[in-house]
Protein backbone atom coordinates (compact mmCIF):
# COMPACT_ATOMS: atom_id res chain seq x y z
CA UNK A 1 0.00 0.00 0.00
CA UNK A 2 1.17 3.30 -0.96
CA UNK A 3 2.15 6.06 1.47
CA UNK A 4 0.12 8.38 0.16
CA UNK A 5 -3.09 5.76 1.10
CA UNK A 6 -4.03 7.64 4.28
CA UNK A 7 -3.84 11.22 5.65
CA UNK A 8 -1.15 13.00 6.64
CA UNK A 9 -1.35 14.04 10.82
CA UNK A 10 -3.13 17.84 10.21
CA UNK A 11 -1.82 19.51 13.29
CA UNK A 12 1.89 20.10 14.55
CA UNK A 13 2.90 21.14 18.14
CA UNK A 14 3.74 24.72 18.35
CA UNK A 15 7.49 23.88 18.22
CA UNK A 16 6.68 22.14 14.94
CA UNK A 17 5.03 25.66 13.80
CA UNK A 18 7.90 27.80 15.14
CA UNK A 19 10.23 25.50 12.99
CA UNK A 20 8.45 25.47 9.62
CA UNK A 21 7.88 29.07 9.60
CA UNK A 22 11.71 29.24 9.53
CA UNK A 23 12.27 27.82 6.03
CA UNK A 24 14.33 29.43 3.54
CA UNK A 25 14.47 30.54 -0.05
CA UNK A 26 16.92 27.33 -0.48
CA UNK A 27 13.86 25.21 1.31
CA UNK A 28 10.76 26.32 0.68
CA UNK A 29 8.69 23.55 2.11
CA UNK A 30 10.81 22.89 5.00
CA UNK A 31 9.79 19.53 6.51
CA UNK A 32 8.11 20.01 10.37
CA UNK A 33 11.31 18.88 12.62
CA UNK A 34 10.57 18.62 16.27
CA UNK A 35 12.90 18.72 19.59
CA UNK A 36 14.56 21.27 18.40
CA UNK A 37 15.79 24.03 21.09
CA UNK A 38 14.06 27.65 20.92
CA UNK A 39 16.65 30.01 19.37
CA UNK A 40 18.10 27.70 17.31
CA UNK A 41 15.95 27.62 13.53
CA UNK A 42 18.77 27.10 11.22
CA UNK A 43 17.92 23.08 11.63
CA UNK A 44 19.33 23.21 7.81
CA UNK A 45 22.97 23.54 8.88
CA UNK A 46 22.86 21.10 12.17
CA UNK A 47 24.71 17.77 11.88
CA UNK A 48 24.25 14.41 13.36
CA UNK A 49 26.82 13.58 16.10
CA UNK A 50 27.40 10.19 18.07
CA UNK A 51 29.18 10.53 21.47
CA UNK A 52 30.05 7.48 23.12
CA UNK A 53 32.82 5.69 25.40
CA UNK A 54 36.07 4.02 23.79
CA UNK A 55 35.42 0.94 25.86
CA UNK A 56 39.32 -0.22 25.29
CA UNK A 57 40.53 3.04 26.59
CA UNK A 58 37.64 4.70 28.28
CA UNK A 59 37.91 8.10 26.61
CA UNK A 60 34.81 10.12 25.99
CA UNK A 61 34.82 10.01 22.36
CA UNK A 62 32.41 11.89 19.58
CA UNK A 63 32.16 11.64 15.75
CA UNK A 64 29.95 14.20 13.69
CA UNK A 65 29.20 14.51 10.16
CA UNK A 66 31.90 16.48 8.64
CA UNK A 67 28.98 18.90 7.31
CA UNK A 68 25.31 18.51 7.28
CA UNK A 69 23.75 15.70 5.24
CA UNK A 70 27.42 15.01 4.91
CA UNK A 71 29.82 12.01 5.22
CA UNK A 72 31.34 10.50 8.51
CA UNK A 73 34.71 11.06 9.55
CA UNK A 74 37.08 7.80 10.05
CA UNK A 75 38.67 9.19 12.59
CA UNK A 76 36.84 9.61 16.39
CA UNK A 77 37.88 12.39 18.10
CA UNK A 78 38.39 12.87 22.06
CA UNK A 79 35.85 15.17 23.93
CA UNK A 80 37.67 15.66 27.38
CA UNK A 81 40.63 14.03 29.34
CA UNK A 82 41.08 11.42 31.48
CA UNK A 83 39.06 7.32 32.08
CA UNK A 84 34.83 8.15 31.77
CA UNK A 85 32.95 4.60 32.98
CA UNK A 86 29.40 6.50 32.13
CA UNK A 87 27.69 9.11 30.14
CA UNK A 88 24.66 10.56 28.47
CA UNK A 89 24.28 13.57 26.17
CA UNK A 90 21.69 16.30 24.90
CA UNK A 91 21.78 19.54 23.75
CA UNK A 92 21.92 23.05 25.17
CA UNK A 93 19.08 25.94 24.90
CA UNK A 94 21.22 27.03 22.11
CA UNK A 95 21.74 23.75 20.41
CA UNK A 96 25.08 22.98 21.43
CA UNK A 97 25.86 19.63 22.64
CA UNK A 98 26.38 18.53 26.17
CA UNK A 99 27.35 15.68 27.77
CA UNK A 100 27.38 13.84 31.17
CA UNK A 101 30.23 11.98 32.48
CA UNK A 102 31.27 10.09 35.40
CA UNK A 103 35.16 9.64 35.36
CA UNK A 104 36.46 6.52 36.79
CA UNK A 105 37.42 6.16 40.24
CA UNK A 106 35.02 8.65 41.47
CA UNK A 107 31.39 8.68 41.81
CA UNK A 108 30.98 12.24 40.73
CA UNK A 109 29.69 13.47 37.34
CA UNK A 110 31.30 15.96 34.63
CA UNK A 111 28.99 18.61 32.92
CA UNK A 112 30.43 19.23 29.21
CA UNK A 113 29.66 21.69 26.66
CA UNK A 114 30.65 22.39 23.20
CA UNK A 115 32.15 25.73 23.16
CA UNK A 116 29.86 28.55 22.47
CA UNK A 117 33.26 29.78 20.42
CA UNK A 118 32.82 26.94 17.55
CA UNK A 119 34.52 28.98 14.40
CA UNK A 120 36.88 27.12 12.97
CA UNK A 121 37.64 23.34 11.41
CA UNK A 122 38.14 21.92 14.72
CA UNK A 123 35.23 21.02 17.25
CA UNK A 124 35.67 22.89 20.68
CA UNK A 125 35.05 21.55 24.19
CA UNK A 126 34.75 23.38 27.32
CA UNK A 127 36.54 22.34 30.96
CA UNK A 128 34.70 19.46 32.53
CA UNK A 129 32.69 21.18 35.49
CA UNK A 130 32.26 19.08 38.48
CA UNK A 131 28.57 18.69 39.49
CA UNK A 132 29.07 16.45 42.33
CA UNK A 133 27.69 13.15 43.07
CA UNK A 134 24.07 11.96 44.66
CA UNK A 135 24.68 11.19 48.24
CA UNK A 136 25.82 7.85 49.18
CA UNK A 137 25.95 6.46 45.45
CA UNK A 138 29.10 4.68 44.53
CA UNK A 139 28.31 4.00 41.08
CA UNK A 140 24.80 4.09 38.61
CA UNK A 141 22.57 1.71 36.55
CA UNK A 142 22.06 4.72 34.38
CA UNK A 143 21.50 8.35 33.26
CA UNK A 144 19.01 10.36 31.34
CA UNK A 145 18.94 14.19 30.14
CA UNK A 146 16.63 15.92 28.79
CA UNK A 147 15.74 20.26 28.13
CA UNK A 148 12.81 21.90 30.64
CA UNK A 149 10.38 24.59 29.49
CA UNK A 150 12.96 27.55 30.02
CA UNK A 151 15.59 25.04 28.23
CA UNK A 152 17.61 24.24 31.18
CA UNK A 153 19.82 20.57 31.26
CA UNK A 154 17.80 18.82 33.77
CA UNK A 155 19.65 15.23 34.61
CA UNK A 156 17.91 12.10 35.60
CA UNK A 157 20.38 9.42 37.40
CA UNK A 158 19.88 5.92 38.82
CA UNK A 159 22.67 5.26 41.75
CA UNK A 160 23.59 1.45 42.67
CA UNK A 161 20.53 0.78 45.08
CA UNK A 162 17.83 1.72 42.39
CA UNK A 163 17.49 5.28 44.21
CA UNK A 164 16.13 8.52 41.43
CA UNK A 165 18.20 11.40 41.65
CA UNK A 166 17.63 14.41 39.88
CA UNK A 167 19.90 17.84 38.91
CA UNK A 168 19.27 20.70 37.14
CA UNK A 169 21.02 24.03 36.01
CA UNK A 170 19.60 27.01 37.99
CA UNK A 171 17.21 29.33 36.14
CA UNK A 172 18.65 32.83 35.53
CA UNK A 173 17.64 35.64 38.54
CA UNK A 174 16.48 38.81 38.45
CA UNK A 175 18.70 41.50 39.60
CA UNK A 176 18.15 45.35 39.88
CA UNK A 177 19.96 47.41 37.98
CA UNK A 178 20.45 51.47 37.58
CA UNK A 179 20.46 53.03 33.59
CA UNK A 180 19.89 56.49 32.57
CA UNK A 181 17.83 57.30 30.42
CA UNK A 182 16.54 60.47 28.41
CA UNK A 183 12.24 60.67 28.86
CA UNK A 184 10.68 61.21 25.29
CA UNK A 185 10.02 65.22 24.84
CA UNK A 186 12.47 66.10 27.27
CA UNK A 187 16.66 66.80 27.70
CA UNK A 188 16.99 65.67 30.93
CA UNK A 189 18.51 62.20 31.76
CA UNK A 190 17.22 60.61 34.88
CA UNK A 191 18.29 57.44 36.61
CA UNK A 192 15.35 54.64 36.90
CA UNK A 193 15.80 51.33 38.66
CA UNK A 194 14.88 47.88 36.57
CA UNK A 195 14.52 44.28 36.80
CA UNK A 196 17.31 41.99 34.48
CA UNK A 197 18.00 38.56 34.23
CA UNK A 198 21.66 37.54 34.88
CA UNK A 199 23.09 34.02 35.32
CA UNK A 200 22.47 32.45 38.10
CA UNK A 201 24.75 32.96 41.47
CA UNK A 202 25.18 29.02 41.72
CA UNK A 203 25.17 27.17 38.66
CA UNK A 204 23.67 23.76 39.37
CA UNK A 205 21.07 22.46 41.96
CA UNK A 206 21.86 20.11 44.55
CA UNK A 207 21.04 16.80 44.20
CA UNK A 208 17.41 15.93 44.80
CA UNK A 209 16.05 12.10 45.75
CA UNK A 210 12.80 11.63 43.66
CA UNK A 211 11.56 8.96 45.93
CA UNK A 212 10.86 5.26 43.93
CA UNK A 213 13.79 2.60 42.99
CA UNK A 214 13.80 2.04 39.57
CA UNK A 215 16.83 0.13 36.74
CA UNK A 216 15.86 2.17 33.96
CA UNK A 217 14.80 5.96 33.15
CA UNK A 218 14.24 7.74 30.41
CA UNK A 219 13.37 11.48 30.22
CA UNK A 220 11.26 13.53 27.25
CA UNK A 221 10.85 17.17 26.79
CA UNK A 222 6.97 17.45 26.11
CA UNK A 223 5.31 19.59 24.27
CA UNK A 224 4.44 22.59 26.44
CA UNK A 225 8.12 22.42 28.31
CA UNK A 226 7.43 20.21 30.96
CA UNK A 227 9.40 16.97 31.48
CA UNK A 228 8.36 13.57 31.52
CA UNK A 229 9.98 10.78 33.43
CA UNK A 230 9.29 7.10 32.72
CA UNK A 231 11.00 4.01 34.50
CA UNK A 232 11.36 0.47 34.59
CA UNK A 233 11.85 -1.35 38.22
CA UNK A 234 13.76 -4.27 39.21
CA UNK A 235 10.30 -6.66 38.65
CA UNK A 236 9.53 -5.07 35.03
CA UNK A 237 7.22 -3.05 36.36
CA UNK A 238 6.47 0.15 34.26
CA UNK A 239 6.08 3.29 35.81
CA UNK A 240 5.62 7.80 35.10
CA UNK A 241 5.36 10.85 36.11
CA UNK A 242 5.74 14.15 35.07
CA UNK A 243 6.10 17.66 35.93
CA UNK A 244 3.21 19.04 37.29
CA UNK A 245 4.85 23.28 36.84
CA UNK A 246 6.72 24.82 33.85
CA UNK A 247 9.65 25.58 36.26
CA UNK A 248 9.94 22.59 38.60
CA UNK A 249 12.66 23.48 40.91
CA UNK A 250 11.50 20.64 44.04
CA UNK A 251 10.52 16.81 44.07
CA UNK A 252 6.96 18.28 45.09
CA UNK A 253 7.12 19.82 41.55
CA UNK A 254 6.37 16.36 40.05
CA UNK A 255 3.36 14.11 40.29
CA UNK A 256 3.36 10.68 41.98
CA UNK A 257 4.71 7.92 39.98
CA UNK A 258 1.55 6.02 38.12
CA UNK A 259 2.19 2.31 37.16
CA UNK A 260 1.14 1.61 33.95
CA UNK A 261 1.59 -1.83 33.22
CA UNK A 262 -1.28 -4.46 33.94
CA UNK A 263 -1.90 -7.70 34.12
CA UNK A 264 -2.85 -8.26 30.64
CA UNK A 265 0.46 -6.50 29.36
CA UNK A 266 2.81 -7.77 31.97
CA UNK A 267 6.24 -6.82 32.25
CA UNK A 268 7.93 -4.81 30.15
CA UNK A 269 11.81 -4.43 29.43
CA UNK A 270 12.46 -1.23 26.89
CA UNK A 271 10.23 2.30 26.64
CA UNK A 272 10.78 4.44 23.49
CA UNK A 273 8.86 7.62 24.44
CA UNK A 274 8.42 10.80 21.78
CA UNK A 275 6.15 13.51 21.57
CA UNK A 276 3.78 13.24 18.51
CA UNK A 277 2.91 15.37 15.89
CA UNK A 278 -0.37 16.29 18.05
CA UNK A 279 1.60 17.70 20.76
CA UNK A 280 0.81 14.29 23.11
CA UNK A 281 3.25 12.38 24.62
CA UNK A 282 3.65 8.70 23.46
CA UNK A 283 5.02 5.79 25.13
CA UNK A 284 6.18 2.72 23.58
CA UNK A 285 7.38 -0.37 24.89
CA UNK A 286 8.64 -3.66 24.52
CA UNK A 287 6.47 -6.89 26.67
CA UNK A 288 8.57 -9.81 27.66
CA UNK A 289 6.97 -11.53 25.07
CA UNK A 290 8.17 -9.23 22.60
CA UNK A 291 5.35 -7.23 21.67
CA UNK A 292 5.21 -3.43 20.76
CA UNK A 293 2.45 -1.56 22.76
CA UNK A 294 1.40 1.84 22.64
CA UNK A 295 -0.28 4.91 24.91
CA UNK A 296 -0.55 8.43 24.77
CA UNK A 297 -2.07 11.48 26.76
CA UNK A 298 -5.51 12.18 25.19
CA UNK A 299 -5.98 15.06 25.25
CA UNK A 300 -2.22 16.16 24.75
CA UNK A 301 -0.61 17.85 27.67
CA UNK A 302 -2.87 15.70 30.31
CA UNK A 303 -2.65 13.14 32.93
CA UNK A 304 -5.04 11.33 31.24
CA UNK A 305 -3.50 8.12 28.83
CA UNK A 306 -5.08 6.25 26.46
CA UNK A 307 -5.39 2.26 27.33
CA UNK A 308 -2.80 0.16 26.15
CA UNK A 309 -2.68 -0.87 22.31
CA UNK A 310 -0.55 -2.24 19.41
CA UNK A 311 0.70 -0.73 16.59
CA UNK A 312 1.03 -4.03 15.14
CA UNK A 313 1.31 -7.91 15.87
CA UNK A 314 4.76 -9.33 15.83
CA UNK A 315 4.92 -12.92 14.91
CA UNK A 316 8.45 -13.23 16.00
CA UNK A 317 9.60 -11.42 19.02
CA UNK A 318 11.31 -7.97 19.39
CA UNK A 319 14.00 -7.23 21.81
CA UNK A 320 14.87 -3.56 20.87
CA UNK A 321 13.29 -0.91 19.87
CA UNK A 322 13.53 2.99 19.40
CA UNK A 323 10.88 5.90 18.46
CA UNK A 324 11.80 9.09 16.34
CA UNK A 325 10.58 11.52 14.22
CA UNK A 326 10.32 11.93 10.62
CA UNK A 327 10.91 15.15 8.66
CA UNK A 328 6.85 15.34 8.01
CA UNK A 329 6.54 15.63 12.19
CA UNK A 330 5.26 11.62 12.19
CA UNK A 331 6.73 8.92 14.68
CA UNK A 332 8.23 6.45 13.41
CA UNK A 333 9.29 3.44 14.93
CA UNK A 334 12.25 0.58 14.33
CA UNK A 335 12.83 -2.30 16.50
CA UNK A 336 14.92 -5.72 16.18
CA UNK A 337 13.64 -9.29 16.93
CA UNK A 338 15.44 -12.34 18.17
CA UNK A 339 16.09 -13.19 14.62
CA UNK A 340 18.50 -10.12 14.48
CA UNK A 341 15.85 -8.62 11.23
CA UNK A 342 15.17 -4.91 12.00
CA UNK A 343 11.73 -3.20 11.27
CA UNK A 344 10.10 -0.39 10.92
CA UNK A 345 6.60 1.06 11.67
CA UNK A 346 5.56 4.43 9.92
CA UNK A 347 2.88 6.54 11.35
CA UNK A 348 0.31 7.44 8.47
CA UNK A 349 -1.77 9.79 10.84
CA UNK A 350 -1.73 10.83 14.71
CA UNK A 351 -5.13 11.25 15.10
CA UNK A 352 -6.70 8.30 13.97
CA UNK A 353 -3.44 6.35 14.63
CA UNK A 354 -3.02 4.51 11.25
CA UNK A 355 0.32 2.67 11.10
CA UNK A 356 1.96 1.32 8.25
CA UNK A 357 2.11 -2.10 9.96
CA UNK A 358 5.76 -3.63 10.46
CA UNK A 359 8.24 -4.14 7.72
CA UNK A 360 11.39 -5.73 7.19
CA UNK A 361 14.18 -3.74 5.97
CA UNK A 362 17.57 -4.86 6.85
CA UNK A 363 19.11 -7.23 9.76
CA UNK A 364 22.24 -7.75 11.56
CA UNK A 365 24.71 -10.47 13.08
CA UNK A 366 24.39 -9.96 16.32
CA UNK A 367 22.13 -8.52 19.07
CA UNK A 368 22.01 -4.73 18.56
CA UNK A 369 20.74 -1.03 20.23
CA UNK A 370 19.07 1.04 17.63
CA UNK A 371 19.02 4.75 17.48
CA UNK A 372 17.08 7.41 15.34
CA UNK A 373 17.52 10.80 14.72
CA UNK A 374 16.69 12.81 11.51
CA UNK A 375 19.47 14.28 8.83
CA UNK A 376 19.32 18.22 8.22
CA UNK A 377 17.24 17.41 5.28
CA UNK A 378 15.00 15.74 7.55
CA UNK A 379 15.72 11.95 6.48
CA UNK A 380 15.78 9.83 9.52
CA UNK A 381 19.02 7.79 9.87
CA UNK A 382 19.08 4.80 11.97
CA UNK A 383 22.36 3.62 14.17
CA UNK A 384 22.95 0.37 15.30
CA UNK A 385 25.71 -0.75 18.34
CA UNK A 386 25.89 -4.25 17.78
CA UNK A 387 27.09 -6.48 20.61
CA UNK A 388 28.64 -10.38 21.29
CA UNK A 389 29.19 -10.42 17.36
CA UNK A 390 32.53 -12.40 16.86
CA UNK A 391 34.95 -9.90 15.64
CA UNK A 392 32.79 -7.28 15.34
CA UNK A 393 31.79 -6.41 19.27
CA UNK A 394 30.49 -2.97 20.12
CA UNK A 395 30.47 -2.30 16.81
CA UNK A 396 28.21 1.12 15.31
CA UNK A 397 26.80 1.80 12.18
CA UNK A 398 24.33 3.63 10.25
CA UNK A 399 22.17 3.85 7.28
CA UNK A 400 19.41 6.72 6.37
CA UNK A 401 15.72 6.59 4.78
CA UNK A 402 15.95 7.32 0.77
CA UNK A 403 14.02 10.65 1.55
CA UNK A 404 11.91 12.96 3.61
CA UNK A 405 8.46 9.96 4.38
CA UNK A 406 10.16 7.55 2.45
CA UNK A 407 9.32 3.69 3.31
CA UNK A 408 13.25 3.05 1.65
CA UNK A 409 16.04 2.45 3.29
CA UNK A 410 19.74 2.83 1.91
CA UNK A 411 20.60 -1.02 1.82
CA UNK A 412 24.73 -1.08 2.65
CA UNK A 413 25.62 0.03 6.15
CA UNK A 414 28.38 2.65 7.10
CA UNK A 415 30.46 1.71 9.62
CA UNK A 416 31.19 4.02 12.07
CA UNK A 417 33.54 2.16 14.41
CA UNK A 418 34.64 -1.28 13.94
CA UNK A 419 34.39 -2.27 17.72
CA UNK A 420 34.89 -1.10 21.60
CA UNK A 421 31.77 1.58 21.05
CA UNK A 422 29.98 1.82 24.20
CA UNK A 423 26.85 3.75 25.36
CA UNK A 424 26.52 5.62 22.68
CA UNK A 425 23.80 8.44 22.36
CA UNK A 426 23.09 10.42 18.73
CA UNK A 427 22.38 14.13 19.02
CA UNK A 428 21.61 16.56 16.79
CA UNK A 429 24.47 19.22 16.70
CA UNK A 430 22.92 22.67 15.58
CA UNK A 431 26.55 24.89 16.12
CA UNK A 432 28.67 22.67 14.18
CA UNK A 433 32.65 24.12 13.33
CA UNK A 434 32.51 26.59 10.48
Amino acid sequence: MAKTAAPKSKAPTPAAKETAASATATSPTAPVFQSMPAGAPFFELSRLMVVAIDSAAGRLIQKAQTSPNGPWPAAWSIIAPGTFVQMTAGITKDGRVAVVAQLSGSPNLFFITEDANQVGPIDKWTTPMNIGAPPGAASYYGFSMARDADGRIEVFVLDNQARIWWIYQNPDQIVQVQKTITPPGTTTPIVVTVDVLAPPAKMWSDWLQIPGGLVSISAVRQADGTIALFGINSAANLYRCQQNKAQALKVADWTGWVQIDTSGTGGFTVMAPVVGPLGATNLFALTKSGQVLHTRQKPAGTATWTPWATTGYSRVGKYTLASGIEGNGDIMLVASDVQHVHEFNAQYDAATQNWSGWRDFNASGSNTRLMLDYNADGRLAVFSLLSGAAGNSNSLWTLSQMNIDSTEWEYSWVSLADSNVNQAIVVRDLTPPV
